[in-house]
């Protein structure tokens, strides 16, 4: 039955294409003049395009023939269409103007009340602004430089004169926050829609002025916090380790806070110049506050807490010994025999023990990838597996191994690689830097 369903449409299909080709076939026409008999081919194409060209022409002479003969009555429905839409356009105005109208007198109605509200606004902002000026002087007194010029609050400060009269001063002629108001200014009734809108038009000016001098204040923020990032990462390059990913595998985390997370957004802060300002200064201050924490846990202390001099620098020098050149993977601290040790960053003791020519000598492994030894001691006073924080006298002072005499002989190392301790300690130098005010 299906086969013989599609066996049928075939034969229609086929049927309707044989119908249209046989429609279209080529056809000839002979052309006869003095005695010669010429043809014309006329191809099934040509003939397609030639119904399509008849057709068209056809269409149009059609389409003219209604437009000429319907032409007044056509235009006619546009004028009543036109007319129609006057109408209801000119009903809207009158609407509109009704509208207004009652909003307009309602308004002179409540001029007072309104003109009242302006003004609690506008102290409102007064208040804003002083708490603004207090928080540029925190800034410029303590937690961090600021331009000293204060342009910015000046200019938020209201000039009643510059478009009232002698009523919105004091007595010393002077424009004062707290000695005029809107209420003084209009003491008549509004006559003019720009009268009711020059309290908030004002106020707006001002506010606008007040979120400019924000951000130019968050951005002095933005730009320290981003200079405090910027010098931390260069006490991280005396090691060759990148900051960004040291503050990004940091398990720093701030002492006694909580909450859930809740993302500071525009309507928060009144300003998405605003948002994006404060968020990028606490993303720089928290990378910040990561950094230092990362770095004290480098060993940045110096092993013995009194020396008298350094012996023996990081670097190549002459054998004691054999009296030719050789590496030196420390420095040599010559200090009373018997003097403490202390650890110079915590970690954990991974040697604690006699350990050839290293005498007497204690391994601690710090974080980062970071190691000190500390030889030559008289006395251990450690054990390997101890936990051991920065200060912690890990033994005293001695001679033991190959040494010429007392004294501490200091290694700082990363994955293995000795490095120079000095670098260490430009780099506490760099950081007590950073720290001060």
């Amino acid at each position: 039955m299906r086969h013989s369903r599609k066996h049928s449409r075939r034969q229609r299909r086929k049927g309707f294409l044989e119908r249209i080709s046989f429609a279209f076939r080529e056809r000839q026409i002979y052309l006869r003049s003095q005695g010669e008999v010429q043809f014309i081919t006329l191809r099934p194409w040509v003939q397609v395009t030639s119904l399509v060209c008849i057709m068209a022409g056809l269409f149009w002479l059609a389409f003219a023939t209604v437009n000429v003969t319907f032409k007044d009555q056509l235009l006619a429905l546009k004028e009543r269409r036109l007319y129609q839409a006057r109408l209801d356009y000119e009903d809207r105005i009158s609407a509109m103007r009704t509208s207004i109208d009652r909003l307009n007198n309602k308004l002179l109605l409540n001029q007072g009340a309104y003109l009242d509200k302006v003004d609690v606004v506008r102290e409102d902002y007064e208040q804003l602004l002083e708490r603004h000026k207090r928080l540029v002087e925190f800034f410029q007194q303590g937690w961090m430089p600021v331009r000293s010029d204060d342009r910015g609050v000046q200019d938020l400060e209201p000039d009643p004169q510059s478009r009232s009269d002698d009523s919105s001063l004091d007595s010393s002629g002077k424009g004062s926050l707290n000695k005029w108001s809107y209420r003084q200014i209009f003491a008549k009734d509004f006559v003019r829609k720009s009268q009711a809108e020059q309290p908030l038009n004002d106020l707006r000016s001002r506010m606008a002025k007040f979120e400019d001098t924000q951000v130019a204040l968050l951005d002095d923020v933005v730009r320290q916090s981003q200079n405090k990032v910027n010098a931390l990462s260069k006490v991280y390059a005396l090691f060759n380790m990148n900051a960004k990913r040291v503050a990004a595998k940091s398990n720093y985390t701030p002492d006694a806070v909580g909450g859930p997370f809740l993302s500071l957004r525009a309507d928060d802060v009144g300003s998405k110049r605003i948002a994006d300002r404060i968020n990028t200064a606490a993303n720089n201050l928290v990378t910040a506050e990561k950094l230092k924490f990362e770095v004290n846990k480098l060993p940045l202390l110096i092993p013995l807490a009194r020396y008298k001099r350094i012996t023996s620098k990081y670097g190549m020098r002459r054998d004691p010994f054999r009296r030719v050149m050789a590496m030196h993977a420390g420095i040599d601290f010559k200090a009373r025999y018997g003097a403490p040790i202390l650890a110079t960053a915590p970690g954990v003791v991974i040697k604690a023990g006699r350990e050839g020519a290293y005498g007497n000598l204690v391994e601690i492994r710090h974080d980062n990838g970071f190691t000190t030894r500390y030889a030559h001691m008289s006395a251990i006073k450690v054990r390997s597996g101890a936990r051991v924080a920065r200060g912690t006298v890990v033994g005293l002072l001695g001679n033991t191994g190959r040494s010429t005499g007392a004294h501490l002989h200091y290694e700082t190392r990363r994955h293995g690689k000795s490095l120079n301790p000095a670098r260490f300690w430009k780099a506490r130098n760099a950081l007590q830097k950073i720290s001060q005010p």
